[in-house]
């Protein structure tokens, strides 16, 4: 999960077909995806079938093992926790499947975890997707486009390019502790005590960052009602705009399938 080191972006430059289609073609891929594994069945096979589309995609457009490694950061720990949490204490708990030393692990609680464990994966993979293969520029030029408000689509596209500076950061501030003798990479114990000095300076430094933004955003007229223009051209067509509604459409008769059932 290597950001563009030249940008600080989480931006991985591909040339694929993924990075070529517009960034809100990407969103609506998202929406579909949440809304067609939270509202349609609740099949296991319903979901590992989601679960298989979004990794055939993902390698399709050469993302697949930086997708893998940002989802096991990510659903690794959950799975540490829920697996158990579950099995033990779900409150629809009835059919014992496994006892050892008095511990109780129930079917139902273990297959809700994994139901709600892969449903969650098969979003995390389609917003890894979008992340990973669209550049911050193009989301708040295609929002730009769209919405007609600067102020609106620098507040959705930001967050992709302050994710890859607050990491950045984060770094930083971890190697300056450790050059003052702080153990920042101890076990799960030292580095919640290791917590405190790393949140001051990112918090500090973050504010200070926003501040230093608005400056810029201000010198270089950003809320001027002039026509811009952009150094950035999207790729549009007929066929994505198509598709675009033709999946919000979908997620649409979804949602209202499962308001319905």
């Amino acid at each position: 999960m290597a950001p563009n080191k030249t940008t600080a972006t989480l931006f991985i430059d591909k040339d694929s077909w993924l990075q070529r289609l517009h960034p809100l073609t990407k969103l609506s891929y998202i929406l579909l995806t949440g809304v067609a594994a939270y509202g349609g069945p609740s099949s296991l096979l319903y979901i590992c079938l989601l679960l298989f589309c979004n990794a055939v995609i993902t390698a399709s457009g050469g993302l697949l093992k930086d997708t893998a490694k940002a989802l096991l950061r990510v659903i690794l720990p959950l799975l540490l926790f829920m697996i158990p949490i579950h099995s033990f204490l779900f409150p629809g708990n009835r059919t014992v499947l496994l006892e050892f030393h008095g511990m109780i692990v129930y079917q139902e609680g273990l297959l809700f975890a994994i139901s709600t464990l892969t449903k969650l994966t098969v979003v995390l993979i389609a917003s890894f997707l979008f992340v990973f293969s669209t550049h911050p520029a193009d989301l708040i030029t295609a929002l730009s486009h769209t919405c007609r408000s600067p102020s609106l689509a620098y507040l959705l596209g930001s967050p992709l390019l302050l994710l890859a500076s607050m990491r950045e950061r984060i770094e930083t501030i971890q190697a300056a502790q450790r050059a003052r003798g702080l153990d920042v990479d101890g076990n799960m114990f030292r580095r919640f005590l290791s917590l405190a000095p790393l949140l001051l300076p990112l918090v500090l430094g973050a504010i200070v960052e926003v501040e230093q933004r608005s400056i810029a955003l201000e010198v270089r007229g950003f809320k001027s009602t002039s026509i811009k223009t952009s150094l950035r051209k999207l790729s549009d067509s007929a066929l994505q705009r198509f598709c675009r509604w033709l999946m919000l459409a979908i997620a649409a008769v979804v949602l209202l399938l499962h308001g319905l059932g």
